[in-house]
Parts: structure tokens; sequence; C-alpha cells
């Protein structure tokens, strides 16, 4: 079930609204939390698992707006869904534009509650798994692009020495017979000083391919 091991915390200033949405939240099986203000809201998200919040808009002190921008900024994988009434649905619209996922209204009507609540979660839920693989992505290419980066070098560091060696072998050569390094790319026939200058050299040819 969706509700299985989801913590929501209900956060109004008004008490009758708290015992009331923890009532409809637990008979369907939610572990539920409350907070009366966003002073207190923020300090138990902090303490740890809360899955949902359940945020009033209109509270005195920190509004349900402060404590929506700290959830952004500090936990920004929890699923805010924003409560307000009828007569504010613009605010709570532009609450979802800075993050929010959804909002009801008041006064509750307790199945579409449950049900935005629901969606809401399973939603959510997708959302970070989409957000965990597309990180996993991101860590997989930089890793692999740093073994090919060190893997380029190692083969820098190992053709640059035999080119070296190269060139010691044809500075020997007894004069007016065919240089060793007549084969190579003009970018390699000419002396090398260091592996820096080899691997310019290097990526010059290759740009040229």
């Amino acid at each position: 079930m969706v509700a299985d091991q989801v913590k929501i915390l209900v956060v109004d200033d008004e008490e009758t609204v708290r015992v009331l949405s923890q009532r409809i939240l637990q008979t369907a099986g939610y572990d539920v939390i409350t907070a009366a203000n966003g002073k207190e809201a923020l300090s138990v998200i902090a303490d740890g698992d809360i899955a949902v919040v359940l945020l009033d808009i209109k509270m005195p002190g920190l509004s349900g707006m402060d404590v929506l921008g700290r959830i952004n900024t500090d936990w920004p994988d929890l699923c805010v869904i924003m409560v307000t009434a009828v007569t504010d649905v613009q605010t709570a619209v532009a609450a979802m534009k800075l993050g929010a996922y959804d909002y009801i209204t008041k006064p509750f009507d307790q199945g579409k509650m449950l049900a935005r609540i629901r969606q809401a979660i399973i939603r959510w839920r997708e959302y970070l798994q989409d957000k965990q693989q597309q990180a996993q992505l991101k860590q997989n290419i930089t890793e692999q692009t740093k073994r090919m980066q060190e893997q380029f070098t190692e083969l820098v560091n190992s053709m640059a020495r035999e080119h070296k060696l190269l060139q010691q072998l044809a500075s020997k050569q007894r004069h007016g017979s065919k240089s060793l390094l007549s084969g190579l790319p003009a970018e390699l026939q000419k002396p090398i000083a260091s592996v820096e200058e080899f691997r310019e050299a290097l990526l010059r040819i290759l740009k040229k391919e």
C-alpha cells in the first residue's frame, strides 16, 4: 500500500485542523506527526524521516511559504503539499511554482484529500527514483570519463617513451640511410623533448583524422 512506511507531517496553527487531519491520515494507515507553527515544523523535519509535509500557507511567524523555501533548500527530497482556503488558491499555485508538489483546500473533503495525497506520494516516489537514476548515470559517466583519461595518459606516456627510444636509435643511424622516424606522421618526425610535447603532437594528429 502507498501508506506503508510513509510518515506525514501536518503543519497548521489551528488545532482543530491538525487533529482532524491526523485522524483522517492515521485511519488511512499513515504515520502522522503534527506541528503548530513553521519553526516547530522545521525542527521536526530536521530530526528525521519525514516523507510528506502537509503545510498550511497562512500561519503566524514563519508562513507556509517561508517554510517551503527552507525545505526546498535543505530537504529537497520532501514532498510538500500546501493547504489553503478556497479563496487563496492563487497563492497555492504560486507555491507549486516554488517547489510544492500539490495543494488541497480547506474545508477538507476526506475522500479527495486522501486521493490527492496518495497520488502525490506515488508520483513523488517516481520522481525520486528518476532523480536517483539520473544521479547514478551522471556518476557512472564521470567515473568512466576519469578511467578513459587515465588510460589515455598511460598510453601517451608509454608511446612517448617508445618515441624517445626511437629518436635515440635514429640519431645513431648511419648518415644517408632511411630514418627510423620516416614512417611516422610529420608531427612525430621532429625531436620531441617531453611527454607534454608528445601529447600535444598526438592530439594534433588525432584532430586531423
